[in-house]
């Protein structure tokens, strides 16, 4: 029973950590409020956590795990046969969105609020080297400039979280439509 509330106090601690980095920011959140949010005193805060920095630090690590998981979903495309590989994005996006969406705090916290831009970096990364074997493959255009696609992908779907998922105002499928139409087909009639 103690180990069961000792994890609930964490996840209070976090999820109200998170929380607040996202809406404040990091430098302007003080332990005192976090420990406030989540219904706690400091002397829990420090049962689990150093500093303010500590747990920011683990925020940062949860998610980049979470996120390996769809890291390489562009690889798996070469595999898939062509009249599927529409299907395969959009059921990509769409757990994509889920996962973010399931948590758009610590989204906010470890794409925005993470200074160094390292976490950024890898998915746009991995995005663009997924996209590249892809254009080797002929199966993404090779005018494309993966770089850009990866920035650009990543900015449309941090934008969608915070304006239609943390709103609820439409679901991941939903979105994952219009995102996968917009990248897979553009803008503009076939004729």
């Amino acid at each position: 029973m103690a180990r069961n509330k000792g994890e609930e106090s964490k996840k209070k601690i976090f999820q109200a950590a998170a929380e607040l980095f996202a809406h404040k920011g990091f430098h302007a959140t003080k332990i005192s409020d976090i420990v406030a949010k989540a219904g706690l005193t400091q002397a829990a805060f420090y049962l689990y956590f150093n500093s303010k920095e500590e747990i920011f630090e683990q925020m940062l690590e949860d998610f980049e795990k979470q996120l390996i998981h769809f890291s390489d979903a562009g690889k798996k495309v070469a595999d898939i046969q062509p009249e599927h590989v529409k299907d395969h994005v959009r059921e990509t996006i769409a757990d994509i969105l889920k996962f973010l969406g399931k948590n758009p705090h610590l989204t906010k916290v470890a794409l925005r609020e993470n200074k160094d831009d390292r976490l950024r970096s890898i998915i746009v990364e991995k995005i663009a080297a997924n996209m590249s074997n892809n254009q080797r493959l002929g199966i993404v255009k090779t005018e494309i400039d993966t770089q850009f696609a990866g920035e650009a992908f990543l900015s449309v779907i941090e934008h969608i979280i915070e304006r239609y998922v943390m709103t609820g105002e439409k679901t991941e499928n939903e979105l994952a439509d219009q995102v996968s139409l917009l990248f897979l087909e553009g803008i503009l009639n076939k004729n």
